[in-house]
């Protein structure tokens, strides 16, 4: 049986940036709470459109992100604990890719598999 509290498939969408999972109010109401100082989701419905997906494949439950090597592998190890997905469909705006590279980050498409 499923769990009751929780966002679900039908009802989530993923941060284009980090892949976690939320509703679109949790979003609005609280942010990404991986990437805000970047996307500023906070309060702006537009925002949560352009920076968040419906199309994934794929969740992780990620509860010890520094011992998992599955957080490792998907490049989450240093994120909060909580629900991610595999593959999230989109790109953020180029905005948002640049405040990543001007913070010496490096952007990488969470709609690909890497090699």
């Amino acid at each position: 049986m499923p769990p009751k509290s929780g966002p679900r498939k039908a009802d989530s969408r993923a941060c284009l940036v980090c892949g976690i999972l939320q509703t679109p109010n949790e979003f609005l109401n609280d942010g990404c709470p991986n990437c805000e100082e970047i996307l500023n989701l906070k309060g702006n419905a537009d925002r949560v459109a352009e920076c968040t997906s419906a199309l994934y494949d794929g969740v992780i439950a990620m509860m010890q992100p520094e011992e998992s090597w599955v957080a490792k592998w998907q490049r989450i190890d240093k994120k909060r604990r909580g629900l991610y997905a595999v593959r999230v469909t989109g790109r953020p705006p180029q905005d948002v890719i640049d405040a990543i590279e001007e913070r010496g980050g490096v952007y990488r498409p969470r709609d690909t598999v890497e090699d």
